[in-house]
């Protein structure tokens, strides 16, 4: 069985996944940094495993900053930094 989440780098945002359906989309244009771990106080979308998290700082929001954990979380970060033009 696979993880219940899975994370999808589109031409203009990140998709949360559940099987088919996209349950949550985060604009490239929104996001402001994207660094290893996770705050406290955040808002997640992970799966049980793997336990490498991946922290995105949004520009807006209550709960700026959003948490996933991909299976390759180096390459997954450095294509996010790509498409979101991040140093």
């Amino acid at each position: 069985m696979g993880a219940p989440f899975d994370y999808e780098l589109a031409d203009d945002e990140l998709r949360v996944k559940l099987g088919p359906w996209t349950v949550r989309r985060i604009r490239y244009a929104d996001v402001e940094a994207v660094r290893s771990g996770h705050p406290f106080w955040n808002e997640h979308w992970t799966n049980i495993w793997p336990w490498r998290f991946l922290t995105l700082r949004r520009k807006s929001g209550i709960i700026r900053n959003f948490v996933i954990n991909p299976a390759d979380r180096d390459a997954f970060a450095a294509e996010l930094r790509r498409r979101a033009r991040l140093p």
